[in-house]
């Protein structure tokens, strides 16, 4: 820092040695003698006539003309250096200096010349950045938003763990968590510790309506249907009369009203509204292909899954098994869901796939075995054979 103030100082002076010289030499110009210069440059004068005819005009005159050039060049030597300074104060930004900020252009640098995508080098930087400053919460929370967006639940559920531990009491940030360490689930389901947190987060703020919409399908997924009911109905009241939700939230507590418990009825089209014989019910076999047995374990963790051909690539159903249970041969419907609204009668077309995942994780992973079918409609009754014949790059 103190390097680069004085090379500010060095260009100021530099800036000053241009303007001041000719500024100082305009002040003392006298036409006569600027005569005398001009003939005896141009050989009109000898050197004898030329100092004679000088020596006549008699001293210069400087009284006149000196003191405005002085105070120009007064001016301009108190005025500049301050002004520079200001400028650079409120156009500037200093923090580049910083060897802290230094490291994370290097690290984003890096990224870049790396070939990885402009989240991928935002990530990068962010990541520099906390590793300086490991008590920035905000920037732990964006770091786990960016990988949410990027379905690296994993990595989100620990950024989050480190925004939650400098803010403990932030409602927000324990909803949050709660919901991504589902995320990062293989069955996508709200296990015991991020109820835990959602409940917290409704014990600080009792009318946070995303707490108070999860904790209803934490609720629906354990099959207590009546406390999920009961909950979407505290959340319908805290939200304003035009607001646009309403009509969606009635309708799953409609839909939570007229289905039977799973206890009672074996299968159920969960939250479409459909009877359970036109409900999608889709077949699936899938083996592994031969080439690839070497590279599996048989306590690798096998996922079966279908997801919306278009758009959001969350799960609309999805089964864990292992794959040493291979080949084997499943049903995937509604009740495979993992939030109530978004199952396989939510989406027209449909994806369906299996991966074999060493992490045991149901984000895809280099090194992880998968294969995808063709586009398909939910209404699909043939069974659908998926053979395990790729490498996740």
């Amino acid at each position: 820092m103190i390097a680069f103030w004085v090379i500010c100082a060095l260009l100021v002076l530099a800036a000053l040695a241009f303007v001041l010289p000719p500024l100082l030499r305009r002040g003392v110009t006298d036409p006569h003698r600027d005569a005398l210069h001009k003939a005896h440059h141009d050989g009109v004068l000898n050197e004898a006539e030329y100092a004679a005819k000088l020596a006549a005009l008699g001293p210069a005159d400087h009284a006149a003309v000196l003191p405005a050039a002085r105070r120009t060049a007064l001016a301009l030597v108190l005025l500049i250096p301050p002004l520079a300074v200001g400028l650079y104060q409120k156009l500037g930004d200093t923090r580049v200096f910083d060897p802290a900020v230094q490291s994370v252009t290097s690290v984003m640098q890096d990224a870049q010349r790396a070939g990885l995508p402009p989240m991928e080098q935002a990530i990068a930087g962010l990541v520099e950045r906390l590793a300086q400053s490991p008590d920035d919460m905000q920037g732990w929370l964006l770091l786990g938003r960016a990988y949410r967006s990027m379905e690296r639940f994993d990595d989100a559920r620990d950024a989050l763990a480190r925004a939650l531990a400098l803010a403990p009491d932030s409602p927000d940030i324990l909803v949050e968590s709660a919901e991504i360490r589902t995320l990062a689930t293989p069955s996508r389901r709200f296990e015991s510790e991020a109820l835990a947190l959602l409940r917290q987060a409704l014990t600080i703020a009792p009318d946070h309506q995303r707490g108070l919409w999860l904790l209803g399908i934490a609720q629906f997924q354990a099959g207590d249907t009546d406390k999920a009911r009961d909950t979407w109905n505290r959340l319908l009241d805290t939200l304003p009369a035009d607001s646009p939700m309403r009509d969606t939230l009635r309708q799953r507590i409609d839909e939570i009203h007229n289905q039977m418990t799973p206890d009672s009825a074996p299968e159920s089209p969960a939250t479409t509204g459909k009877d359970a014989s036109s409900a999608p019910r889709l077949s699936v076999h899938v083996v592994l292909a031969p080439e690839l047995a070497e590279r599996v374990s048989p306590d690798d963790v096998l996922f079966v899954f279908a997801r919306a051909a278009e758009g959001s690539r969350a799960p609309l159903a999805i089964q864990r098994l292992r794959a040493g249970d291979l080949p084997l041969s499943l049903t995937l419907d509604d009740s495979h869901a993992m939030v109530p609204q978004m199952n396989l009668s939510s989406a027209a077309q449909i994806v369906v796939g299996a991966r074999i995942s060493r992490s045991g994780t149901a984000q895809a992973q280099p090194g992880d075995l998968e294969t995808l079918s063709a586009p398909l409609p939910n209404s699909h009754q043939a069974t659908i054979t998926l053979t395990i014949d790729q490498i996740v790059p």
